[in-house]
């Protein structure tokens, strides 16, 4: 059984880990946003995240890196608990969405190669998972039993040839960093799951970018295929079962989607608060309007409430079904919340909150992807349900 984490956060821990990102976010992402970018100049977004890595934001599986263990769900979080990773994102997310959707992406990546805990044959950098196939994360039955047709098996599969693996499938919607050095892939292994570490530019990789998206642009996503790879046994990262490994990240994922949509939203309360606090109507401020006061007071609400949600997550293991629970009920949840959110401090802007300018429109479209963004309402509510049926708790 998974032992819980031991929290350890004290006040001026939190103040640390806030005032981090704050100032990445203040040197680093708003630069991007400088001139006429609606999702800012991708073009240097690059040098931005390399910065992520060199202050220790970003997690690595690489030890010889600063962020490996308290980077965003760098290995330390099964001493820490999640608060740590949650606020730089969340924090991060105020600015930008779409760059906090990258550290958590690599940061998921990064904290299951570590928890293997594996002599490697290589140490990649930039990592990713690829989990989902289709348009859905896997449902229960596939969790509990990748080989079995219903609901739908695992068509990625891994079978061993001498002193290799060979995988074959694909994976749909692997949110990364740009340029990828490996990939963690989960693939079916006779009867149960198997993890794996795939370097990207393995031969039989084909790689393909799902096109231009409605928000969290600065993140690029991929369908992954893998034809005939080859790769060495120790390659493998679980011990015969990555059953936990799967949930882990499923898991992690949400979390930090979760935390990415706080920070969406606060970003959107702090933009209307100023707005209405400058632009004058009638006479007078239009913070002043009852209208606009219960929009903005709406939002601050929802967002409160999508706080105390997801930092009612901190304890509980999280390679469990309990864990996996309560992680789909945070994303299920809190999206909702921030979308809400989001939305009405919007219409504080009137018109314009659907324009360029002021950023917010780019806020909506963030927080909107996040609701479908490896599993929808719909998928994560079906298994939320399943899991209390089965009582695989």
């Amino acid at each position: 059984m998974e032992k819980e984490p031991v929290t350890n956060i004290c006040a001026e821990d939190i103040v640390h880990y806030q005032d981090l990102a704050r100032q990445y976010s203040r040197k680093s992402i708003n630069p991007i946003f400088e001139g006429e970018y609606s999702d800012g100049n991708l073009s240097l977004l690059q040098e931005k995240l390399k910065t992520a890595f060199d202050i220790g934001i970003a997690a690595a599986p690489d030890e010889s890196l600063s962020g490996c263990q308290y980077g965003v769900w760098g290995g330390a979080i099964d001493e820490t608990g999640i608060i740590p990773s949650s606020l730089i994102l969340s924090t991060i997310a105020e600015t930008c969405g779409g760059v906090a959707m990258c550290l958590n992406a690599q940061g998921v990546a990064s904290n299951l190669i570590l928890q293997a805990k594996r002599k490697l044959t290589f140490i990649p950098v930039k990592v990713a998972v690829g989990l989902q196939e289709g348009f859905c994360p896997p449902f229960l039955g596939t969790i509990t039993s990748p080989d079995k047709d219903d609901p739908a098996k695992s068509m990625t599969t891994a079978v061993q040839k001498g002193n290799n693996y060979i995988i074959n499938g694909s994976k749909s919607f692997v949110y990364s960093m740009s340029g990828v050095d490996a990939y963690v892939v989960f693939a079916c292994v006779g009867e149960k799951w198997g993890c794996f570490l795939v370097e990207a530019k393995g031969k039989g990789i084909e790689k393909t970018d799902v096109g231009v998206r409605t928000g969290l642009r600065a993140c690029c996503v991929e369908h992954v295929k893998f034809n005939n790879v080859q790769i060495p046994l120790e390659a493998r990262l679980d011990d015969g079962d990555a059953r936990s490994l799967l949930i882990r990240a499923m898991s992690l994922n949400w979390m930090g989607m979760a935390a990415i949509a706080v920070g969406i939203a606060r970003g959107a309360a702090a933009a209307a608060r100023k707005y209405a606090a400058e632009r004058y109507q009638g006479g007078m401020q239009i913070e002043e309007h009852p209208a606009v006061k219960m929009l903005i007071a709406g939002g601050e609400s929802s967002i409160a409430s999508a706080d105390a949600t997801l930092y009612s997550m901190q304890n509980g293991p999280l390679a469990t079904f309990s864990g996996l629970k309560k992680s789909a009920t945070a994303k299920l949840t809190v999206v909702d919340l921030c979308s809400r959110a989001v939305t009405d401090c919007l219409q504080s802007f009137g018109g314009y909150g659907y324009m360029e300018d002021y950023g917010m429109e780019k806020r909506l479209r963030d927080v909107t992807v996040l609701k479908s963004a490896s599993g929808s309402p719909v998928y994560l509510k079906q298994l939320i349900f399943d899991i209390e049926k089965e009582g695989a708790l």
